[in-house]
């Protein structure tokens, strides 16, 4: 296969700096489509011919004259240039054949990508919190590492850790998709750690081209919807050329409560945040006695426990009659309400239940109505100077929804015993704390509110225009470009609950009378009135500003022959400008420091900016050829110098080796030293607090809080060392021996740090390709094999909340003294009244070490069955993992995750890592209709707990097994259907942990059973 060829040694550049406006680009536009409408009557289209779905990047067959190629990772363009790095190819055909409306899938289910956030079965899951962006995360090193090009130059970052959003790609144009894994930062700066994604756009565009297509899930959601329209066209008596595409994509939501494996019934109770309430008393409890009275002489019950003391330690629930239950250990006592979408209720009994709250509403793909415009225009200056100019402009709104505001945690309310809606049974045991009037803990879903609403919007626009040309030194070219972008986007969220409201509705002698209609009632599940729901109810609305302005140039050519071959080389540099700013809503950043919104974070305005100036250089080296065993052997160098106005210098460098011992057989192999600066987002971004899972406590795992009574830190052979350290950090002594923490989350504190330098990444790879020597049905048969080593060093990340609790309680043996003051125990703060940990840290720190390795292997064969009887293409991508290894700080333990899941370098990255992973496709062809049927495997992981403490029985994940099903017939050369249902047995996904109904949507089909079809017509 060819390699696809650069426009003519990059069109070259010149700068624009000023801000388009919507409708400067839609200028941009009109006139493009002018120039197009001006001939297309007199064009036709040109059928595209896209490489095989997945393909190894191979020599070019011979180019026309004067043509020469540019290869991913290289900036040196000769005719019969070959890959020095491994390069997989996804073709237009490849992205239909996935059913989905944006290219996320096809990249997550390649094997060298892991699940990155927002990433999955139908794109942006989970509950869209994220905003609907989906990321691309190489070797599971997250999408901050993974540097996307358009046509091999940078696009303007989504995100302020610098990521790059695969929604705003003009996905109609691209013919097909180049990536390189491994360091890449000598070709194209910072980065490009894990590696390199580069989309190209089809070129020479003629005609009108019209594309739809359609798609539903097997359960009737997740609709999905995406109507194109390209036109392209020559003017100027073929000196210019002119594309215009139109792109609208509409998704809809799909739903947890429609699959059977999110409905469920959890095999063990939980302390969950309910609509009827519960309360926690903290270290001020009441006598058992008090309690006792009401459940056994008012209810019927048998006797509550409690500790030596004759206290009552566990919590107390009301149902919505403003009867009271208990929810201290199994059983839980008189639970009265019916089941509901929050209270499921297992074996029950005449006085005895046990119950699981949950909240099942949430979305698991969230909506997205996306625009997206994409336009450029070709221009011959002279037979020496091309030109171009193009602007892309994308806008999609994105909402996701989330369980209801919950009153829990640190956010808990907190109510005085004057609130006159205190059941009586209720008020009789507050009466007998230590402290009788002092106020209580108090925990509810604010269902009354209804679900959380986060809805986001974006614009995002890049212009690039550039010069191109001929030196008129041997074939030397030089090319310049520069590019000015911005992507701003909207978070609304709705939903939410004031908590100077609500704290004025409880503390109010009358209920909140005064200030609404019947006031508020917060025992039980009641729905107070429209009024009071309107006085507590809070819209929230933060904006983001980030930018982009690069300017590049490049000279190219050969110098001299060697008897090898000739020497060529390329030097060139760059300037760029990344800025980022951040304004947050009034009441999420009060004076105080606090935030006015219950659950959500306290958020402070913040901003920065970072410039680079970078010179590069690479120099293309023939040592040997056409001797023995060495039909060619090259040698390609590289360098880059940047100089950061945040970190100063810095020094990226490459060595790679080409050696084709015969004609079927190359070899190659190199080193690539790599560098990451920390972007703007993690070197200003605000501290703010977000909610971490850190799962519930059992005597099985080493999940929840290790103080927790129920953990098996507490019911381990150290426990009398767990309990000690946990009462040095301020859980009172009263309530040390029945502390339950009743949430599976925290809030904890993160956000950027101006002090952070560099990475530093090394990556190793040797590998071949070996083609077959063979005529007949072996013709078309070739298999490559690539090991690939990438260890970063001083890596930028939070240190995970929930791996600090289990290092600083000594899993691991991270702090063997059980020493308060211990690094770990230092992110950790309690509240001294209840023991719940109230804002721990997670730093943004150069940590220790990751590390990963392991072996790629691909194989193609094509051959035809017989006379007339068609084609059959048998196509498989697999990936070995060997080593996935973090080290969280320097100095402490390196724990190898390979073969497990729970654990990520970043919220981005993806915490699946499978031994084996890999993608085959069968397809057969019979004329102009072809049956394609592709096999997606995930091998079978561990949990990562057992890592770090091999005793632990969490569960982990099985193989996993998946088939998607397409078919395809060309009516003629301009008209093409396309049909097909992906995850074709609706296979289950496989449930993570130990807690039913958590599954993970970046690696796993959570959408199940999904079908789609779709039409091209071309005029």
């Amino acid at each position: 296969m060819k390699p696809p060829a650069n426009e003519a040694a990059h069109p070259g550049i010149h700068a624009m700096h000023q801000r388009p406006d919507r409708r400067s680009l839609l200028a941009l536009g009109t006139c493009t489509l002018a120039l197009i409408a001006a001939q297309a009557h007199a064009q036709t289209a040109v059928p595209e011919s896209p490489p095989p779905s997945v393909e190894e990047a191979r020599e070019s067959e011979a180019p026309a004259a004067g043509e020469e190629i540019v290869i991913t990772g290289s900036r040196i363009a000769r005719p019969d240039y070959v890959a020095n790095s491994p390069i997989v190819s996804l073709s237009q055909d490849t992205l239909e054949n996935t059913g989905r409306v944006t290219v996320e899938s096809a990249l997550t289910q390649l094997p060298q990508f892991s699940g990155a956030f927002g990433a999955g079965n139908g794109g942006s899951t989970s509950t869209g919190l994220n905003g609907g962006q989906a990321y691309a995360s190489l070797r599971g090193l997250g999408s901050k590492r993974t540097l996307l090009l358009l046509d091999g130059r940078r696009i303007q970052p989504s995100n302020p850790d610098g990521s790059v959003d695969l929604n705003i790609l003009p996905e109609a144009l691209i013919e097909n998709i180049e990536v390189i894994t491994g360091g890449a930062s000598t070709t194209y700066g910072s980065d490009a750690t894990a590696g390199v994604v580069n989309f190209r756009l089809k070129r020479n565009f003629k005609g009108l081209e019209l594309n739809g297509q359609t798609g539903v899930s097997d359960y009737g959601d997740g609709n999905s919807y995406r109507l194109t329209a390209t036109m392209g066209s020559k003017f100027a008596d073929d000196r210019g050329s002119a594309v215009l595409s139109i792109d609208y994509t509409n998704r809809e939501r799909a739903l947890q409560q429609g699959r059977d494996y999110y409905v469920f019934r959890q095999s063990t109770p939980g302390l969950a945040t309910i609509p009827q309430g519960t309360v926690l008393f903290g270290s001020n409890t009441p006598t058992l006695a008090s309690v006792n009275a009401v459940f056994q002489g008012q209810y019927g019950t048998p006797a509550l426990t409690g500790n030596a003391a004759g206290r009552y330690t566990g919590q107390i629930g009301f149902n919505t009659d403003q009867t009271l239950f208990s929810t201290s250990g199994v059983p839980v006592y008189n639970f009265r309400d019916p089941q509901t979408d929050e209270a499921y209720i297992v074996n029950s009994g005449t006085n005895s239940q046990q119950v699981n709250f949950g909240y099942n509403g949430a979305s698991l793909q969230s909506d997205l109505d996306r625009w997206s415009v994409f336009g450029k225009v070709d221009y011959d200056v002279s037979d020496d100077v091309k030109a171009f100019v193009q602007a892309t402009y994308t806008t999609y709104t994105s909402l996701g929804v989330a369980n209801p505001t919950l009153a829990s945690n640190v956010y808990g309310l907190t109510v005085p015993t004057t609130n006159p809606f205190i059941p009586a049974a209720f008020r009789t045991i507050l009466s007998t704390r230590a402290n009788p009037n002092a106020p209580f803990t108090f925990y509810k879903a604010l269902n009354i509110l209804g679900p959380r609403y986060q809805q986001y919007d974006y614009d995002v626009w890049q212009v690039t225009a550039g010069l191109s040309g001929k030196l008129g030194i041997r074939d030397w070219t030089w090319d310049l470009y520069a590019s000015t972008s911005q992507a701003k986007f909207r978070n609304e969220q709705r939903g939410g609950a004031s908590a100077s409201a609500t704290a004025q509705l409880l503390n109010s002698p009358t209920g909140g009378t005064e200030l609404c209609a019947g006031g508020f009632n917060p025992f039980g599940n009641l729905t107070p009135s429209q009024a009071c729901i309107d006085y507590i109810s809070r819209r929230t609305l933060n904006t983001n500003d980030l930018k982009q302005r690069t300017v590049e140039g490049t000279i190219q050519g050969g110098l001299f022959t060697l008897p090898a071959g000739e020497v060529r080389f390329a030097v060139g540099g760059d300037y760029r400008y990344n800025s980022y700013g951040f304004q947050p809503d009034s009441q999420l950043s009060l004076p105080n420091g606090t935030s006015d919104v219950l659950g959500y974070s306290v958020l402070r305005a913040a901003g920065g900016s970072v410039s680079t100036g970078e010179a590069f250089g690479e120099l293309l080296v023939p040592l040997l050829h056409d001797i023995p065993l060495i039909q060619q052997l090259d040698l390609d160098l590289g360098y880059r110098y940047s100089n950061y106005d945040s970190v100063g210098g810095v020094h990226a460098y490459k060595a790679d080796v080409t050696w084709r011992v015969f004609e079927p057989l190359r070899l190659r192999g190199g080193y690539n030293r790599s560098i990451r600066a920390p972007s703007v987002g993690e070197l200003f971004a605000p501290v703010s607090t977000g909610s971490v899972a850190i799962g519930t406590a059992s005597s099985t795992t080493t999940n929840g809080d290790p103080c927790d009574t129920r953990s098996s830190y507490r019911r381990g052979a150290n426990a009398t060392q767990v309990r000690n350290l946990c009462l040095a950090q301020g859980i009172p002594t009263s309530i040390i021996d029945s502390y339950q923490l009743g949430t599976a989350q925290v809030f904890a504190l993160t956000g950027g740090n101006p002090q952070l330098k560099e990475e530093t990444a090394d990556t190793f790879s040797a590998g071949g390709v070996l083609q077959s020597p063979f005529a007949g049905v072996f013709k078309n048969l070739s298999l490559s094999v690539d090991f690939y080593s990438i260890k970063i060093k001083d890596a930028v990340g939070p240190l995970s909340i929930a791996q600090a609790f289990q290092f600083c309680f000594n899993s691991g043996g991270n702090n063997p003294n059980y020493a308060a003051n211990n690094y770990y125990c230092s992110l950790i703060t309690r509240n001294t009244d209840t023991g719940v940990p109230v804002n721990p840290l997670q730093p943004l720190l150069n940590l220790g070490t990751y590390e990963v390795r392991g072996v790629d292997i691909q194989f193609d064969w094509r051959f035809p069955i017989g006379a007339n009887a068609g084609t059959f293409a048998i196509n498989s991508a697999v990936s070995y993992l060997d080593r996935f290894r973090i080290q969280a700080l320097p100095g402490a333990p390196n724990y190898d995750y390979a073969g497990s899941i729970g654990v990520g370098v970043e919220t981005t990255a993806g915490t699946a890592h499978p031994r084996w992973k890999a993608i085959t496709s069968a397809t057969y062809t019979l004329g102009q209709a072809s049956l394609g049927l592709r096999w997606r495997y995930i091998d079978s992981m561990i949990n990562s707990a057992k890592v770090v403490s091999p005793a632990s029985t969490t569960r982990g994940v099985r193989a996993y097994n998946v088939f998607d099903l397409n078919a395809r017939f060309d009516v003629d050369d301009n008209t093409q259907f396309r049909m097909g249902a992906t995850n074709l047995f609706n296979r289950a996904p496989p449930q993570v942990g130990d807690q039913e109904g958590n599954y993970d949507p970046q690696n796993y089909d959570v959408i199940g059973r999904y079908f789609f079809i779709g039409a091209t017509k071309k005029f």
